[in-house]
């Protein structure tokens, strides 16, 4: 399968009083932060280009990111990160999902997800469902394995704000 493993990580700050309702992105630094109901500053970036298969990212992807954000958001600077952790997410070349059959009978895929896979994959199940059963679905035809072979690759990959 054309997928790659890739290492993602997210830190945690001490609780602040409520600033922040929404998700925010910053693409040019490749950095995202939200703050949580408990007020602890959540804080993600992009891949870590040391990948590995640990819990735990490199330092200096923490520091590249701590660093960016605290440029966009000078008032982070203060804070004092309680916690850190990784995560292994599987993505495609394109950064689409692939949902297919596959050249061996009965055998189907629905992965490459990146981080986008909590939101919809409960989606996907309706036409991996179809798929399998009808042996076709408009809902995974673009998603098709042969989408690599022929070049129809989905350019969606800035729709996460954060290119992973």
């Amino acid at each position: 399968l054309p997928i790659e493993s890739v290492a993602l990580q997210a830190l945690v700050s001490e609780p602040i009083k409520p600033c922040m309702d929404v998700v925010v992105m910053a693409n040019t630094v490749h950095g995202y932060m939200s703050q949580s109901d408990k007020g602890e500053m959540v804080i993600g970036g992009g891949t870590d280009g040391y990948n590995n298969y640990t819990q735990r990212g490199s330092f200096h992807h923490i520091e590249e990111t701590v660093r960016a954000l605290i440029e966009t958001f000078p008032m982070i600077s203060r804070l004092k990160m309680l916690r850190q952790w990784g995560g292994i997410v599987d993505v495609t070349g394109d950064r689409s999902p692939i949902l297919s059959k596959t050249p061996v009978e009965g055998i189907f895929v629905n992965c490459g997800w990146g981080t986008g896979g909590f939101k919809a994959i409960p989606g996907s199940g309706w036409g991996m469902a179809e798929l399998m059963a009808k042996g076709h679905s408009p809902l995974t035809e673009a998603f098709g394995l042969n989408r690599f072979r022929e070049g129809r690759f989905i350019d969606e990959s800035v729709a996460a704000g954060v290119a992973h």
